[in-house]
């Protein structure tokens, strides 16, 4: 019973903010709480949907603005700073540290296309997400 009430206090412990168009994915998956003081990663996704694909020949972007006493590790992530980048979907990490505690709320948006066979649809998706400084 204990590991199964560990387990769901893990899941809910991350905040999972989806932000879609019909033709896409953009995943941000928060943690509910960070520590002051050490490195935090924030994963995010971005990826097609249906008959689109993630476009790996365009200039992808995730530009992020942190709120006051946090440290980005890099405040724009291009496709070299992709952990995973393929037709499939991107996958990045923001990285930041907070020098104090409390909410912190994050503010960005992401640039990058969507294609089908035929077509290609460049995409600019708002991001915005917050972690609890303890």
């Amino acid at each position: 019973m204990k590991k199964i009430l560990a387990s769901i206090v893990a899941v809910l412990a991350i905040s999972s903010t989806a932000f879609a168009g019909g033709t896409f994915k953009v995943d941000v998956k928060a943690p509910a709480t960070a520590k002051k003081g050490e490195k935090t990663t924030v994963p995010v996704e971005l990826k097609g949907t249906g008959d689109y694909h993630f476009n790996i020949d365009y200039p992808v972007s995730i530009k992020i603005t942190a709120p006051a006493g946090v440290k980005l590790e890099k405040d724009t992530l291009k496709k070299e700073d992709a952990k995973s980048f393929k037709k499939e979907g991107a996958n990045f990490e923001i990285a930041f540290t907070s020098a104090d505690a409390g909410d912190k709320a994050f503010t960005g948006e992401a640039k990058f296309a969507v294609c089908t066979e035929k077509d290609c649809a460049p995409q600019t998706q708002k991001i915005d997400f917050k972690v609890a400084v303890k």
